[in-house]
């Protein structure tokens, strides 16, 4: 599911749920009779009427649940960093939630239709009361998986046959690299609960070919170490969502940043994500004295068992290497996949 389609939910907070409620059971008078049968219908209708919107609203909150449960687990992590929890393990506390109501209900249901003129009140307040209770008790969790949906229907869409991660410290030409790799001009939008953006692009290609490349500025940038928890936690949505990093030197004089600098990013970024693919992307060739280049490739090249490709992102030079690597993994994938299919 397309993360824009979450657009279509919207969930009450606890204020706007009591406000809408109120004016609801306002609306319902009271005539002025002597027969208690007639007030009693009246304070059972109220009472039905918070029931049915109480009831409707947790079941908005379980559908909405749900569709997140069956989305990529990329948004099921960016869920959990606002929740802190499973969409599933939510799903089951808003059903207990519905069975309360249910009871809470039926009980005073019966305890105003059996009341006596001075019991019906007071049992119609008690009953209102308990039902609202349930949700001003989860007004902080409805608020979480609120702020949720908001934030993660702002998101492109990242699903794609193969997923491509571009990391590298600032200034080495990732989002050159970005738009040299797609067509169509990137999209850019909020990464869900941090201050951060994430940049996605497509490379698209013969037979339905889909790549989907993401840029997330300021996360995998620095060392994993130096991140603050939420930041932590959406490093730990995109190593779900990465089956190949695109990590970028920048060798050239003019770079903001050390080699040993930019080794120890890469290094921090292999712990972390442990066995995902990673393809070494020396940039800026063009302006990197070529003994230089070759000694720095040659260093990289000794230190780790990736493959390294020299390339201007910003010339185009082994762009359309790169791209054919890309598609190779993308084959090699889908291959696999149909291997496994009975």
């Amino acid at each position: 599911m397309k993360p824009d389609l979450l657009r279509k939910y919207y969930i009450k907070n606890y204020s706007e749920f009591y406000s809408i409620l109120n004016n609801r059971l306002h609306s319902i008078s009271i005539p002025r009779s002597k027969h208690s049968s007639v007030f009693k219908t009246i304070l059972l209708t109220k009472l039905n009427t918070a029931y049915n919107m109480l009831n409707n609203e947790l079941d908005r909150i379980i559908e909405v649940l749900r569709t997140i449960s069956g989305m990529h687990v990329f948004y099921r992590e960016l869920f959990k960093i606002e929740t802190g929890c499973e969409p599933e393990n939510l799903i089951k506390v808003f059903k207990k939630l519905k069975n309360s109501a249910k009871k809470i209900y039926s009980e005073y249901r019966v305890l105003i239709k059996n009341s006596n003129s001075g019991e019906t009140s007071i049992y119609f307040k008690k009953g209102l009361a308990r039902l609202i209770s349930i949700y001003k008790r989860k007004r902080r969790m409805i608020d979480s998986i609120k702020n949720s949906l908001v934030e993660l229907s702002k998101l492109p869409d990242i699903a794609g046959d193969y997923i491509v991660i571009i990391a590298g410290m600032p200034q080495v030409g990732k989002s050159t690299l970005l738009s040299r790799l797609t067509r169509a001009k990137p999209e850019i939008s909020p990464f869900p609960f941090t201050t951060k953006t994430v940049i996605v692009g497509h490379i698209v290609g013969e037979n339905d070919v889909k790549i989907t490349l993401i840029d997330t500025p300021g996360l995998l940038d620095r060392p994993i170490d130096y991140k603050n928890p939420i930041e932590l936690k959406a490093i730990i949505a995109l190593k779900h969502l990465a089956e190949t990093i695109l990590y970028l030197f920048d060798p050239s004089p003019l770079s903001y940043y050390s080699l040993d600098e930019q080794i120890n990013v890469l290094d921090s970024i292999v712990k972390f994500t442990g066995d995902r693919d990673i393809l070494i992307l020396v940039n800026k060739v063009d302006i990197t004295p070529v003994e230089e280049l070759n000694k720095i490739i040659n260093m990289i090249r000794n230190k780790y068992s990736y493959e390294v490709i020299p390339i201007s992102a910003e010339t185009g030079y082994n762009i359309d290497i790169l791209k054919k690597k890309l598609i190779e993994k993308y084959l090699e994938k889908q291959l696999l996949n149909n291997s496994r299919k009975p």
